[in-house]
């Protein structure tokens, strides 16, 4: 009678499987290093060094997994984080618009200007209307410029989505600016602040305080009026610029 052959199992052996995942880590690995080789601006470098770190849990001087909890591994943030990185070094002061002919820009010198803020009041979505406690939050900035003759500059701002469709105001442009009217209005009206003395400007929704918000609540710093001061006088501004063309 012969010998009973001991045939292998079949399939794979389980090392196999082990040994295949672990293959698939290194050459992931691999092509993660290689493509940050690639990457010659140390600040980006770093940038993305560190999203690195925190998704493999080195965070805080100790291994964690990432959760919705953890703020500090959210993937949104560090999409944002990059975003901002990348968004610093374009910022340069060419542009692709068509530029002015000849070799040299003419630069002609003004009234130089120097503003400081002193304080803001906001509004409610859609509207130019001072609340009373808008009116209230105004007496302090007065007080400042109170019994000076300095430019007063009133910069008013709106959120991107405040307009609806039943709206007075055609664009931002003009809500913004209404709303410096309406500071305006209130510092001349109840204060005594000369006219002359205040300048307005519309930024409509070009300067948000508040970035990727969505709620009334969160958005009411954009729907606002800046009070600034200036450095220069009334009188300043009714004399003929020296050395002016």
């Amino acid at each position: 009678m012969g010998k009973k052959c001991k045939c292998p199992p079949a399939g794979a052996p389980d090392w196999v499987m082990t040994f295949g995942d672990m293959m698939s880590l290194l050459l992931t690995f691999f092509i993660l290093l290689v493509s940050l080789s690639e990457i010659k601006e140390e600040d980006i470098w770093r940038a993305k060094a560190e999203v690195v770190k925190q998704s493999f849990g080195i965070h805080g001087g100790g291994g964690k997994v990432p959760s919705d909890a953890d703020p500090t591994l959210s993937l949104m943030r560090k999409l944002e984080r990059m975003y901002l990185q990348q968004q610093e070094e374009k910022r340069v002061s060419q542009t692709q618009d068509q530029a002015i002919p000849g070799r040299h820009l003419r630069v002609t010198q003004t009234r130089e200007d120097l503003t400081r803020g002193i304080g803001k009041v906001t509004f409610e979505p859609g509207s130019a209307d001072l609340s009373e406690s808008a009116r209230i939050a105004l007496r302090p900035g007065v007080e400042v410029f109170k019994g000076h003759t300095n430019k007063i500059e009133l910069h008013g701002h709106a959120s991107s989505s405040e307009l609806g469709v039943r709206s007075k105001y055609p664009d931002l442009w003009s809500l913004s600016f209404a709303r410096a009217q309406a500071v305006k209005q209130v510092l001349v009206d109840e204060f005594g602040v000369k006219p002359e003395r205040i300048r307005l400007v519309a930024n409509a929704d070009n300067e948000p305080m508040a970035k990727r918000k969505y709620t009334s609540r969160a958005l009411e710093p954009n729907r606002r009026v800046e009070i600034r001061i200036s450095n220069r006088l009334v009188d300043e501004f009714t004399q003929p610029v020296a050395n002016a063309d």
